[in-house]
């Protein structure tokens, strides 16, 4: 039999839908229309605004708020959500705005984690197994791949892609696209070498490393990518990024240990 906790001082909006057992704690405020899926646990004191969507198992942190209207100008009040998926936990402090569009709403992938004090800004799409550690800052429109790594207090501009797998740097700040697979840091971020922790630990060894290889070197030098690169599943992934439009362009690479070393 499930069963829905909620403490006696947390305020709950008849119009929020709680969709299975879920754990509401001291003051926190949950507003409406909204949806609350099986097995949340939402902390003390944190916010849900209305035109939320909570996947199950979602973690809220104390005085996390979800859902703020978009800090942006052009923003007229309109119903527009945010999506927060599966089994991603958002540590204390985290801020996370909803969309300017009614037909697609900001959207945090399955199985993140979001560290304390981070902010994910309006119309953010974040693909599943993301990590932001403390107070990364994503600004309006930024895309982030599926498991990328963004280091603390790493910013990201409007209109940025942070491909899939990517690790940028604490601290960094990214104006242009990073490329999948690579590590990038630096004001403004930079392309240092491929994300070799990040890739090892995915699995990815042997004959697709070395096609990654390749492909960074021949980047890095301004050639397109090798025509006879395996068509390995990282491979496909950094081609599709390389033809899908970019509005920031690319990060550029770094050239020589002096300059990555200062």
């Amino acid at each position: 039999m499930t069963q829905t906790l909620i403490h006696p001082t947390a305020v709950v909006s008849p119009k929020a839908r709680l969709l299975g057992r879920v754990e509401i704690g001291p003051y926190a405020v949950i507003e409406g229309p909204c949806e609350i899926g099986d097995g949340v646990r939402i902390a003390p004191h944190a916010v849900i605004l209305p035109y939320v969507r909570l996947g199950e198992g979602v973690e809220v942190g104390a005085h996390a708020v979800l859902g703020g209207e978009p800090q942006d100008l052009s923003f007229k009040g309109q119903e527009s959500w945010l999506e927060v998926g599966a089994r991603t936990i958002l540590r204390e402090g985290v801020t996370l705005h909803r969309s300017t569009r009614e037909d697609r709403p900001t959207r945090i992938g399955a199985g993140c984690y979001l560290m304390a004090y981070s902010h994910v800004a309006h119309d953010c799409q974040i693909g599943d197994g993301v990590i932001l550690t403390n107070n990364v800052m994503l600004a309006g429109h930024v895309s982030v791949g599926r498991g990328a790594v963004l280091g603390g207090g790493a910013a990201v501009h409007q209109f940025v892609r942070i491909g899939a797998g990517a690790m940028l740097g604490g601290m960094a700040g990214a104006r242009k696209d990073i490329l999948p697979f690579t590590l990038a840091t630096e004001v403004p971020a930079i392309h240092y070498r491929l994300n070799t922790v990040g890739l090892r630990r995915s699995g990815v060894n042997g004959e697709r490393y070395k096609a990654l290889e390749r492909a960074f070197r021949a980047l890095r030098a301004g050639d397109p990518l090798p025509e006879d690169l395996p068509e390995t599943p990282e491979v496909l992934e950094l081609r599709a990024f390389l033809a899908s439009p970019s509005k920031r362009g690319i990060a550029r690479f770094v050239q020589h240990m002096a300059e990555w070393e200062g």
